[in-house]
Formats: C-alpha cells, structure tokens, sequence
C-alpha cells in the first residue's frame, strides 16, 4: 500500500499542516511519499506541451515516445497513479485553490492516464480503487454564502474543497473524503480557532484510522 501526500504549505505557521500532521501520525504499514508543490513547482500548459499533449490523444504522437515538454507532467502523472491513497494539503486562496495546486491536477489530469473517452465520448476515470482525502483551511467562512443563486458568488463562495473533490471524481477515485477547517480569521479568538481547528483535527484522525485500519490492509 502505497500513500502520496501532496503539499502547498508556504505559510511557516500553516493550521492546515497540523491538519496532515494528524493524518500521518494515523498511517501505518504504507510507504509514504511526499510531493512538496513549494518546492517541485508543476508546469503550466504552454503551446509546446498543448501540442505534445494533444499530438498523443490523436495518436500523431505515439504514447511510448518522450515528449520533453511533457516530462514533469508525466512524472507527476505516474507518481499519481503509483499510489493507493493520495492526500492533498493546502490552503484557501481568493475563494479556490492556489494556482500551484491547481496547476498539480492540470499535471495529472492527462488524457490515457488518469481518465479516457470511450467510443461515445463519454469520459471514464482511470483511477478508480483509489482513496483521496484533500485538507484545508481557510480563514473565512466560505461554505455559507449569501443564499442567492444569482448573486456574484451564488450561493456559497467556496470553490476550493469543490473542485479538488470534482477534480478526484472526474480522475475516478473511489472513496473522495475533505476536511475544511473555515472561519479562522484573526478576528476571532484563539480559544474559539483553537476549538474548531481541534474538531477538524479529529475528524482527520477518524478519517485515517478507518483507512490504515489493520483490517483495511488485510483486505489490501
């Protein structure tokens, strides 16, 4: 069993780190591997890659031939599919998620990789049988909008645990879990932060247990 944690933690004083910190101190009998997305920056699509990548879904290119352009998205790609369970951490940004962590799934989300067509066009997720778990924090309360449909923001301003779970279920993940610790602003006491982080904290811990259980490995 294999598990990959991926990590966007550019604040020192990251909470969402305490988040996977509770989670890794829960796995057992996995090889962990880490990708710090601080340090292994992903690449953006430019018009090089845009045109390795969709040389190989038309077949101009031969999926057995290196593509340059392409090497650390392939790498990203293979470190992905590699694992039995993978587990996002990062922050909140403006709403969604940071550009480098949105810039990991544009890497991994590669046609013949983690999903396909099939002959009507439908798309199908390769990765099915696989965990994801993504851990956030946030220092609003995004998950409550304003109620309104049409408003700017639509009923909630939350676009970061979303998407991540909409980018895992269109790769095709079996089991799609998130933990959004929201609403730690400076604003608010430390004791209260303190409370709500500790709930989130928990549930992170439950969640792993009942992953890492030496039933759940048996069974692996």
């Amino acid at each position: 069993m294999k598990t990959l944690i991926v990590k966007y933690l550019p604040n020192k004083r990251s909470r969402t780190k305490k988040l996977l910190d509770a989670f890794l101190e829960g796995v057992s009998d996995s090889e962990v591997e880490e990708l710090d997305l601080c340090t292994d920056v992903p690449d953006l699509f430019t018009p090089e890659s845009l045109e390795g990548y969709f040389g190989r879904i038309i077949g101009a290119i031969p999926r057995n031939v290196p593509v340059q352009a392409l090497a650390k998205m392939d790498r990203m790609t293979a470190q992905l599919k590699s694992c039995d369970v993978v587990v996002l951490a990062s922050p909140i940004y403006n709403f969604s998620l940071p550009a480098t962590v949105k810039a990991w799934f544009d890497s991994v989300m590669l046609h013949g990789d983690t999903f396909a067509t099939n002959p009507k066009g439908a798309y199908l997720g390769l990765m099915t049988g696989k965990k994801a778990l993504t851990l956030m924090t946030a220092f609003g309360t995004y998950t409550i909008g304003d109620g309104s449909v049409g408003s700017l923001f639509g009923p909630t301003y939350e676009h970061g645990m979303s998407l991540a779970r909409l980018e895992f279920k269109f790769m095709g993940f079996s089991d799609i879990r998130g933990v959004l610790s929201e609403g730690l602003s400076p604003s608010k006491g430390e004791d209260v932060k303190g409370r709500m982080l500790d709930e989130s904290v928990e549930l992170v811990r439950s969640i792993a247990q009942e992953w890492y259980s030496k039933e759940l490995i048996a069974e692996h």
